[in-house]
């Protein structure tokens, strides 16, 4: 009759270590799958808010404007990313510094990055984007003492 009283504190046991195993578990798939992404620094850009209406309110004022185009490079697996900055008239802007941050919404956790070359009117480069589908492209443009940002989407085709 004793040995009744002790099924409970074993099966409390063996709940709290089933929830801890499971929990590892889930650790370990995330942390291994491109699929699940954290926003890197999330808690510093969200104590930086005002800072990213103030910018917003700067890309207004400045009056910028920015087209982006992603075609085909003729190698597999690459596509050139292509920008046209141009200002409140629509003249383009020469002599900017354009970086860029691109990642596929379902493989969020790969993000890559590129400096664009000026290539005439445009600004460009290749990147590996092998996967099709919707991509976020943040862009940072700096021209002097002025700085312009933008976070766009685009539905990049199957690079071939």
């Amino acid at each position: 009759m004793r040995s009744r009283g002790w099924y409970w504190p074993v099966g409390l046991a063996a709940l709290l270590v089933g929830s801890a195993g499971a929990n590892i578990a889930l650790v370990f798939v995330t942390s291994r799958d491109a699929s699940f992404a954290v926003e890197p620094d999330y808690y510093a850009k969200a104590l930086a808010w005002d800072e990213t209406m103030a910018q917003q309110a700067r890309n207004e004022a400045l009056g910028w404007s920015l087209g982006l185009r992603v075609e085909p490079t003729g190698e597999r697996g690459r596509m050139t990313v292509a920008v046209r900055l141009i200002d409140r008239a629509g003249a383009p802007l020469p002599g900017a510094r354009i970086a860029i941050e691109t990642l596929h919404n379902a493989r969020a956790s790969r993000v890559l990055a590129a400096v664009l070359e000026a290539r005439g009117l445009d600004y460009a480069a290749a990147m590996p984007l092998a996967r099709p589908g919707l991509w976020e492209f943040r862009v940072r443009v700096t021209r002097g003492p002025d700085v312009f940002t933008a976070t766009l989407m685009r539905d990049v085709p199957e690079a071939r």
